[in-house]
């Protein structure tokens, strides 16, 4: 197996569910950003472009409700 040579990967966030924002019907992927140290729930640490939009669009979302 190759070895991953990329200095900085994103970080991505997780959602209540364990899942990543980003990717949230894959398991696996959930398990692999655990893993590889690539999954936060501190939101300020987000790096994921993805998972930033996601997130903004939940704030709004739940904004424009309240």
């Amino acid at each position: 197996m190759l070895k991953d040579r990329r200095r900085k990967r994103d970080l991505h966030a997780l959602n209540a569910d364990g899942m990543v924002v980003c990717n949230r019907r894959d398991r696996e992927a959930a398990h692999r950003a655990e893993v590889e140290g690539i999954a936060t729930n501190e939101r300020a640490a987000v790096t994921c472009r993805k998972c930033l939009s996601l997130l903004h669009g939940r704030d709004e979302d739940r904004d424009d409700v309240g």
